[in-house]
Protein backbone atom coordinates (compact mmCIF):
# COMPACT_ATOMS: atom_id res chain seq x y z
CA UNK A 1 0.00 0.00 0.00
CA UNK A 2 1.55 3.72 -1.27
CA UNK A 3 1.35 6.61 1.14
CA UNK A 4 -1.17 8.11 -0.91
CA UNK A 5 -3.52 5.12 -0.48
CA UNK A 6 -3.12 4.76 2.74
CA UNK A 7 -4.24 8.49 3.34
CA UNK A 8 -6.73 8.33 0.53
CA UNK A 9 -8.29 5.05 2.54
CA UNK A 10 -7.80 7.16 5.99
CA UNK A 11 -9.44 9.98 4.73
CA UNK A 12 -12.92 8.19 3.18
CA UNK A 13 -13.13 6.07 6.35
CA UNK A 14 -13.18 9.62 8.48
CA UNK A 15 -15.70 11.00 5.96
CA UNK A 16 -17.69 7.67 6.20
CA UNK A 17 -17.61 7.89 10.41
CA UNK A 18 -18.10 11.76 10.19
CA UNK A 19 -21.48 11.95 7.99
CA UNK A 20 -23.88 12.47 10.53
CA UNK A 21 -22.07 14.82 12.04
CA UNK A 22 -21.75 17.12 8.44
CA UNK A 23 -26.00 16.11 8.38
CA UNK A 24 -26.62 17.73 11.45
CA UNK A 25 -24.62 20.81 10.88
CA UNK A 26 -25.76 21.03 7.30
CA UNK A 27 -29.23 20.62 8.12
CA UNK A 28 -29.17 23.49 10.99
CA UNK A 29 -28.09 26.23 8.04
CA UNK A 30 -27.98 24.16 4.86
CA UNK A 31 -30.39 21.21 2.91
CA UNK A 32 -28.77 18.68 5.17
CA UNK A 33 -27.28 16.31 2.16
CA UNK A 34 -23.34 17.03 3.70
CA UNK A 35 -23.39 13.38 5.27
CA UNK A 36 -24.89 12.16 1.72
CA UNK A 37 -22.31 13.92 0.21
CA UNK A 38 -19.44 12.99 2.48
CA UNK A 39 -20.30 9.53 2.04
CA UNK A 40 -20.49 9.74 -1.99
CA UNK A 41 -17.40 11.65 -2.10
CA UNK A 42 -16.03 8.25 0.15
CA UNK A 43 -17.21 6.19 -2.26
CA UNK A 44 -15.09 8.37 -5.40
CA UNK A 45 -12.30 7.99 -3.51
CA UNK A 46 -12.30 4.44 -2.47
CA UNK A 47 -12.98 4.13 -6.65
CA UNK A 48 -9.78 6.52 -7.50
CA UNK A 49 -7.91 4.15 -5.13
CA UNK A 50 -8.55 1.05 -6.90
CA UNK A 51 -6.32 1.64 -10.01
CA UNK A 52 -3.44 3.90 -8.22
CA UNK A 53 -0.39 3.80 -10.84
CA UNK A 54 1.65 5.95 -8.27
CA UNK A 55 2.29 8.72 -10.59
CA UNK A 56 1.25 11.48 -8.18
CA UNK A 57 -0.42 13.26 -10.87
CA UNK A 58 -2.09 10.34 -12.66
CA UNK A 59 -3.51 9.60 -9.46
CA UNK A 60 -4.93 12.74 -7.98
CA UNK A 61 -6.62 13.15 -11.23
CA UNK A 62 -7.98 9.95 -11.73
CA UNK A 63 -9.69 10.10 -7.94
CA UNK A 64 -10.28 13.88 -8.47
CA UNK A 65 -12.57 12.17 -11.37
CA UNK A 66 -14.00 9.62 -9.83
CA UNK A 67 -15.25 12.02 -6.67
CA UNK A 68 -17.11 13.83 -9.44
CA UNK A 69 -18.75 11.07 -11.22
CA UNK A 70 -19.32 9.23 -7.55
CA UNK A 71 -20.86 13.23 -5.49
CA UNK A 72 -21.90 15.21 -8.60
CA UNK A 73 -23.48 17.73 -6.15
CA UNK A 74 -21.84 21.23 -5.37
CA UNK A 75 -19.51 20.34 -2.85
CA UNK A 76 -18.59 16.94 -3.85
CA UNK A 77 -17.48 19.24 -7.56
CA UNK A 78 -16.03 21.70 -5.14
CA UNK A 79 -13.90 18.17 -3.82
CA UNK A 80 -13.17 16.95 -6.75
CA UNK A 81 -11.84 20.23 -7.99
CA UNK A 82 -9.58 19.90 -5.37
CA UNK A 83 -7.71 17.00 -6.18
CA UNK A 84 -7.71 17.74 -9.82
CA UNK A 85 -6.43 21.15 -9.82
CA UNK A 86 -3.91 19.39 -7.24
CA UNK A 87 -2.92 16.62 -10.04
CA UNK A 88 -1.54 20.00 -11.96
CA UNK A 89 0.91 21.04 -8.69
CA UNK A 90 2.39 18.64 -8.18
CA UNK A 91 5.87 16.65 -9.08
CA UNK A 92 7.35 13.35 -8.71
CA UNK A 93 10.75 15.39 -8.12
CA UNK A 94 9.61 17.23 -4.96
CA UNK A 95 9.85 16.30 -1.67
CA UNK A 96 6.53 15.52 -0.33
CA UNK A 97 5.76 17.72 1.85
CA UNK A 98 6.39 19.93 -1.09
CA UNK A 99 3.56 18.26 -2.94
CA UNK A 100 1.41 18.39 0.29
CA UNK A 101 1.72 22.40 0.20
CA UNK A 102 1.50 23.01 -3.54
CA UNK A 103 -0.98 20.36 -3.92
CA UNK A 104 -3.30 22.20 -0.80
CA UNK A 105 -2.94 25.64 -2.41
CA UNK A 106 -3.73 24.30 -6.10
CA UNK A 107 -6.70 23.03 -4.81
CA UNK A 108 -7.74 26.20 -2.80
CA UNK A 109 -7.09 28.44 -5.64
CA UNK A 110 -9.50 25.69 -7.63
CA UNK A 111 -11.97 25.73 -5.08
CA UNK A 112 -11.95 29.46 -4.85
CA UNK A 113 -12.37 30.88 -8.40
CA UNK A 114 -14.96 27.43 -9.13
CA UNK A 115 -16.98 28.42 -6.24
CA UNK A 116 -16.85 32.01 -6.31
CA UNK A 117 -15.77 32.50 -2.72
CA UNK A 118 -13.30 34.15 -0.90
CA UNK A 119 -11.99 33.58 2.79
CA UNK A 120 -14.19 34.88 5.59
CA UNK A 121 -17.82 33.85 3.75
CA UNK A 122 -18.63 30.87 5.65
CA UNK A 123 -16.88 27.95 3.20
CA UNK A 124 -14.84 25.23 3.33
CA UNK A 125 -11.95 28.14 2.50
CA UNK A 126 -12.28 29.33 6.27
CA UNK A 127 -10.44 25.67 6.97
CA UNK A 128 -8.18 25.38 4.06
CA UNK A 129 -6.65 28.65 4.05
CA UNK A 130 -5.13 28.40 7.91
CA UNK A 131 -4.17 24.64 7.64
CA UNK A 132 -2.12 25.55 4.43
CA UNK A 133 -0.70 28.54 6.33
CA UNK A 134 0.26 25.88 8.93
CA UNK A 135 1.55 23.52 6.60
CA UNK A 136 4.47 26.21 5.60
CA UNK A 137 4.98 26.14 9.16
CA UNK A 138 7.84 24.03 9.73
CA UNK A 139 10.02 21.57 7.00
CA UNK A 140 8.82 17.99 8.81
CA UNK A 141 5.83 16.69 6.94
CA UNK A 142 4.36 14.79 9.92
CA UNK A 143 4.80 18.37 12.36
CA UNK A 144 3.17 20.12 9.30
CA UNK A 145 -0.05 17.77 9.15
CA UNK A 146 -0.20 18.09 12.39
CA UNK A 147 -0.06 21.85 12.65
CA UNK A 148 -2.28 21.83 9.66
CA UNK A 149 -5.28 19.71 11.21
CA UNK A 150 -5.57 21.80 13.98
CA UNK A 151 -5.15 24.88 12.06
CA UNK A 152 -8.27 23.80 9.84
CA UNK A 153 -9.99 22.80 13.45
CA UNK A 154 -9.99 26.03 14.17
CA UNK A 155 -10.98 27.76 10.93
CA UNK A 156 -14.07 25.32 10.92
CA UNK A 157 -14.43 26.57 14.48
CA UNK A 158 -13.99 30.20 13.66
CA UNK A 159 -16.86 29.88 11.16
CA UNK A 160 -19.64 30.20 13.77
CA UNK A 161 -18.71 33.48 13.71
CA UNK A 162 -19.14 34.63 10.09
CA UNK A 163 -21.98 35.64 8.18
CA UNK A 164 -22.74 33.17 5.34
CA UNK A 165 -22.95 34.63 1.98
CA UNK A 166 -23.43 30.86 -0.13
CA UNK A 167 -25.56 28.32 -0.68
CA UNK A 168 -28.64 28.02 1.13
CA UNK A 169 -27.20 29.33 5.14
CA UNK A 170 -26.61 32.43 2.79
CA UNK A 171 -30.67 32.80 2.47
CA UNK A 172 -31.00 32.63 6.35
CA UNK A 173 -28.02 35.00 7.45
CA UNK A 174 -28.03 35.78 10.93
CA UNK A 175 -29.53 32.73 11.83
CA UNK A 176 -26.69 30.58 10.76
CA UNK A 177 -24.39 32.48 12.48
CA UNK A 178 -23.41 30.45 16.05
CA UNK A 179 -23.24 27.13 13.74
CA UNK A 180 -20.03 25.99 12.41
CA UNK A 181 -19.73 25.82 8.66
CA UNK A 182 -20.22 22.21 7.72
CA UNK A 183 -17.99 22.02 5.09
CA UNK A 184 -15.52 23.34 7.18
CA UNK A 185 -15.98 21.00 9.30
CA UNK A 186 -15.70 18.64 6.40
CA UNK A 187 -11.85 20.17 5.67
CA UNK A 188 -10.99 19.99 9.41
CA UNK A 189 -12.19 15.78 9.53
CA UNK A 190 -9.77 15.55 6.07
CA UNK A 191 -6.78 16.95 7.93
CA UNK A 192 -7.35 15.04 10.80
CA UNK A 193 -7.74 12.09 9.41
CA UNK A 194 -3.96 12.36 7.52
CA UNK A 195 -2.09 12.34 11.03
CA UNK A 196 -4.73 9.58 12.34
Amino acid sequence: MSNLDSYLLKVATALDTHAKRFEELDSAAGDGDLGITAGKIAEGIRAGSQNLTGDLKTDLMNVGREISKSAPSTFGTLFATGFIRASGAVSATDRPLENVRKGFQAAFDGISARGKAQLGERTLLDALHPAIQALNSTDDLGQALKAAADAARSGAIATANMMPRHGRAGWIGERAKGLEDAGANVIAVVFEALIA
